[in-house]
């Protein structure tokens, strides 16, 4: 399906979209998490970058939870518009999350709506961008825990141990470094 926006760009990973919104992208992946901040499928820079999914995920053998980065653009490109999730009843409105990676489709409901930052490296906090492969139940349901504590909104059956996960994440000025994610879980087609 993807096979000739592959060919012209060999870093695509994937597709994401979410129905009745802006979000409608592909997603690409370098071992450079910066790369794609600040440039476009063609390669060109371009201030709106393009969304990445981290490059420590993996999609051939996929990792508990996948994190794409996009910029929280004012005119609403990229994850622009993630912020309207903050809303409860935009959130109940568009819950299913679409991404498919060059290897498969996936469909993803959002569990949480949370607020976090970007933690120093020294600093011994939670955070969620660390957070991709569950190396045991423990690690997972501490993972859980925090983001039921960062969580702004959330679904009363929440995440569990053996989900498949996806987290979008981009910035949010409410404090400095501050950042919105959403976590969604994949659902049995």
């Amino acid at each position: 399906e993807y096979k000739s926006l592959y060919n012209q760009n060999k870093n695509l990973i994937g597709w994401l979209e979410i129905a009745d919104t802006n979000i409608d992208y592909p997603v690409m992946q370098t071992a450079d998490n910066e790369y794609y901040l600040d440039h476009n499928i063609n390669q060109e820079e371009d201030k709106n970058g393009t969304l990445f999914l981290d490059s420590a995920c993996d999609v051939v053998k996929p990792s508990t939870n996948f994190i794409i980065y996009g910029h929280n653009m004012k005119s609403s490109a990229m994850f622009g518009s993630l912020k309207k999730y903050l809303d409860e009843e935009y959130w109940q409105s568009h819950k299913t999350i679409q991404f498919d990676t060059i290897y498969e489709k996936g469909t993803y409901i959002v569990t949480a709506v949370c607020l976090g930052k970007v933690e120093y490296q020294d600093d011994d906090v939670f955070r969620y961008y660390d957070f991709l492969n569950a190396e045991s139940k423990k690690e997972f349901n501490v993972f859980k825990k925090n983001v039921e504590k960062s969580a702004v909104l959330a679904d009363k059956e929440p995440i569990k141990y053996g989900d498949k996960l996806l987290t979008l994440s981009t910035c949010n000025q409410y404090v400095e470094n501050g950042r919105l994610y959403i976590v969604a879980k994949k659902i049995e087609q």
